[in-house]
């Protein structure tokens, strides 16, 4: 057993941020202070100190803790597999509940095989690990490897934009990961456990500020990643997970090429639902190597699991603001975001994903779909896009958030 205080507080952190005194002018990872532009944004530089032994890797602000920079200037040349999987999100989207699916599916839906291996011995973050040889251990796994990674598109391995391996991008609305990111940060030790309010750290979600960069610049161009690439890349929803979780194992089976029969795919789903992972000592993070990571008396690694939290946080004044945001960034995009509870529904009874644009519904399945619709007796398709693109961000106002698809 590690502990971070012993190796960033104590002689050995020498070994550990040696390179902070040997990096050559022009390397990639540099410390995030030494920024100069942060005099120019003094919010930004208040974030940034708040990250113990920030790191600036291509302009994107990294944790300091547990992210080596070798690892970081050693991954454009990674070797990628063909079998790899990777788990692919911005934080506090659906990460470990995914690998939990993902490394299942793998089992066969044997729950037996993982009750007693941790989660973070079965699925491997690519840039966070171990302070020594973190890539050496990832070239030495055994196939299939599964992985994943918080990183933005242009910061992933060269060989993984361009591999036959599979890549799951998890999406979760951004007000609800804002809120998840939020208590994130109080209760991680590599974030600096933030004493901010919900309004200061609003304001650094909106900017953009925040370790692995701003929530559009990380989906937006992974959502035309997956467009470009169906056969490799799935792109899936969080709300999707909760409202209909076995079928978007199911889904997943399918695009990993690992049938399983109803019966496994049923375990799967009742070993996955939010309370049943929440209680779950190999996932839900209060046993790990290393020892004081997380500060779960400041928050639990697995708080709520709801769709809509983010009306217990979110001001008026603040939605707006962000909604304003949302129009801005994805006025471009036909990226499908669902804040409403008939919106997420309709979509869901028309076409049973929330992402009804999902490159996975190929051209001719729709239309054989549309020449076997009775409109009699089934539902007329949902087209969201079809009313005013600022219709689809309205704040729902009623007290009670989404509890349709909370987990009971």
């Amino acid at each position: 057993m590690l502990s971070l205080k012993l190796l960033y507080n104590s002689p050995l952190s020498t070994l550990v941020k040696g390179w902070r005194k040997k990096r050559k002018k022009g390397d990639a990872v540099t410390p995030a202070l030494e920024d100069s532009t942060l005099e120019n944004d003094p919010l930004r530089k208040e974030y940034t100190q708040s990250i113990p032994e920030a790191q600036l890797y291509r302009g994107v602000l990294l944790q300091g803790y547990l992210v080596p920079p070798d690892v970081l200037e050693g991954l454009d040349d990674m070797e990628i597999r063909d079998d790899d999987v990777f788990v692919i999100t911005y934080p506090k989207s659906g990460t470990t509940w995914t690998e939990e699916i993902v490394s299942l599916i793998y089992k066969g839906g044997d729950v037996r095989k993982v009750e007693k291996e941790l989660l973070v011995y079965r699925v491997h973050h690519l840039e966070v690990g171990r302070p020594f040889g973190h890539l050496r251990f990832l070239r030495k796994l055994k196939s299939p490897r599964l992985m994943a990674t918080h990183l933005p598109l242009p910061l992933i391995p060269k060989q993984l934009k361009q591999s036959k391996c599979k890549i799951i991008y998890v999406m979760r609305n951004p007000k609800d990961t804002a809120v998840s990111y939020y208590h994130h940060h109080k209760m991680s030790t590599f974030l600096g456990n933030t004493t901010d309010t919900w309004d200061k750290f609003f304001e650094h979600f909106k900017a953009g500020h925040l370790v692995y960069g701003s929530w559009f610049d990380h989906v937006l161009p992974y959502w035309e990643f997956c467009k470009e690439n169906p056969n490799n890349v799935f792109f899936l929803t969080y709300e999707e997970l909760k409202m209909d979780l076995r079928g978007m194992v199911s889904r997943l089976c399918d695009f990993l090429e690992r049938p399983l029969c109803p019966q496994a795919v049923d375990t799967i789903v009742r070993h996955c639902t939010f309370e049943s992972m929440k209680t779950n000592k190999m996932v839900n993070r209060e046993v790990l190597p290393i020892t004081d990571l997380f500060d779960m008396s400041k928050s639990k690694f697995m708080r709520k699991g709801i769709i809509g939290d983010w009306k217990n946080y979110f001001t008026e004044e603040q939605s707006e603001a962000f909604n304003r945001l949302c129009e801005s960034r994805m006025s471009q995009s036909d990226l499908q975001l669902v804040f409403e509870p008939e919106d997420a529904d309709n979509l869901f009874k028309s076409f049973g994903r929330i992402i009804h644009n999902h490159p996975e519904r190929i051209e001719i399945e729709l239309a054989q779909e549309a020449t076997e619709d009775d409109e009699e007796s089934n539902p007329k398709y949902y087209e969201p896009w079809s009313r005013p693109l600022q219709a689809f961000f309205q704040v729902y106002l009623q007290s009670d958030p989404l509890t349709l698809y909370a987990n009971g």
